[in-house]
């Protein structure tokens, strides 16, 4: 997955790094973008536009969960967005400087997740238009998930599962305490502003301050906003989501940061979602952090 894992648990029988590597490549093979023989790979090659395509059932799993996200956010959330991702220079290819409006434009005709469906009983897909595929916003997330059900089949009952920052726990430390969970302020020295005590559940964060490109000196942030074609321009720096699977958690970090501050606020609210906010205030050169009434809750209980 182009990314570190970490995994440290407690159980009765034996783990390897072997069963865990196998079953992450196993993921890769179907899931990543940057391997041209996976199965994303292959089916964002094909041009049978309106055809069934038979594919991977885990392939079919993590689309039905993207495509329920698509649709709570009103499409801040699109795994159809892979031609902007590469326009804008965050896919396989170097690009050195901005796309045209032109072309912007020409690939939003791409754009959009009911433009894919699924028959989920019979593993299948079908392309409504000359789309293509990206799972960088919520692929991490399923393989945390994944190696979670791995886990627990190996009869681990405490556990911590990191997939680039993605994280899932169970159960209690070598302590016996609650997993000790911190949330980063979004500068780059892995300082925690607070922390969160869990037992259960998942915590993801999406940002701009670690993958962006730099044309003519301005900086534009690798996510995307698929509705307008154009990297997110807001003061937001970081979202973080708590949720009980990485898979859900993963994904809603991406469309809350698409959203934007009061948007993303507003969703969580209204959907009682855990939410961490940092914003980067230019004047005062400084970061400040706000938080949804569920995420307090947590917050309060880990402090």
């Amino acid at each position: 997955m182009g990314t570190y894992y970490r995994v440290v648990g407690q159980c009765r029988d034996s783990l390897t790094n072997h069963l865990l590597e196998s079953e992450l490549r196993s993921l890769t093979s179907v899931l990543s973008n940057y391997d041209a023989e996976s199965e994303i790979s292959s089916f964002n090659r094909s041009d049978r536009v309106g055809e069934w395509v038979p594919v991977h059932e885990t392939l079919v799993k993590v689309l039905a969960m993207a495509q329920t996200i698509s649709e709570q956010t009103s499409g801040a959330f699109d795994v159809t967005v892979a031609p902007l991702v590469e326009l804008w220079g965050f896919g396989s290819k170097e690009v050195t400087q901005p796309p045209s409006t032109e072309s912007i434009t020409r690939e939003l005709h791409r754009v959009n997740y009911k433009l894919l469906e699924l028959d989920e009983g019979n593993n299948a897909l079908r392309k409504l238009s000359n789309i293509k595929l990206d799972l960088s916003g919520i692929g991490k997330g399923y393989g945390v998930d994944h190696i979670a059900e791995v886990l627990a089949d190996q009869r681990c009952s405490d556990f911590l599962i990191d997939i680039g920052g993605e994280i899932r726990v169970q159960g209690h430390n070598a302590l016996s305490h609650s997993w000790r969970i911190g949330i980063e302020v979004p500068d780059g020295t892995g300082q925690a502003e607070v922390f969160l005590n869990l037992s259960s559940g998942a915590i993801a964060t999406s940002g701009s301050y670690r993958n962006y490109r730099i044309f003519d000196e301005e900086s534009y942030p690798h996510v995307i906003d698929p509705r307008s074609g154009y990297p997110t321009s807001h003061n937001l720096t970081a979202v973080t989501v708590y949720r009980s699977t990485a898979t859900e958690a993963d994904a809603l970090a991406t469309a809350l940061f698409v959203m934007g501050y009061d948007d993303a606020l507003e969703f969580a609210e209204s959907h009682d979602i855990a939410v961490a906010l940092t914003t980067w205030d230019a004047d005062s050169e400084k970061h400040s952090a706000s938080y949804s009434s569920a995420m307090r809750v947590l917050i309060k209980e880990g402090n």
